[in-house]
């Protein structure tokens, strides 16, 4: 376990000092070994969380708003939001070329859009 969470970590370096694109970002999360999955997994939850909190502070996500770009359940699981980006990189073929964050905020959008009430 202990050398799992080395790896990971000797992962996540790297791609915290590189800005990934979203092509980078799916090629990593089609991976099927241990480190590149929970680097993906970490990636697209960090961003998640970015977008969201940045959202809380210029705010609130209480409720659709102007820039409110989803609404994350809960229960909403990783894989679930892995794989609404992908499928959004698939859908959007010049998609790939964008920053992987913007495509990670534009995937869940879609996936993931708010309701009234959310």
């Amino acid at each position: 376990m202990l050398r799992a969470l080395i790896c990971v970590g000797t992962l996540a370096v790297p791609l915290a000092a590189h800005a990934l694109t979203g092509d980078e970002l799916t090629k990593l999360c089609t991976r099927t070994d241990v480190a590149s999955r929970a680097a993906c997994k970490g990636y697209v939850q960090g961003v998640a969380d970015g977008v969201y909190n940045t959202i809380d502070a210029i705010g609130g996500t209480t409720g659709p708003r102007v820039g409110q770009y989803f609404c994350l359940r809960a229960e909403t699981k990783a894989e679930s939001m892995i794989d609404a980006v992908r499928k959004y990189v698939a859908d959007n073929p010049g998609a790939g070329k964008y920053n992987a964050s913007t495509v990670i905020s534009l995937g869940l959008g879609k996936a993931f859009p708010c309701k009234v009430g959310d």
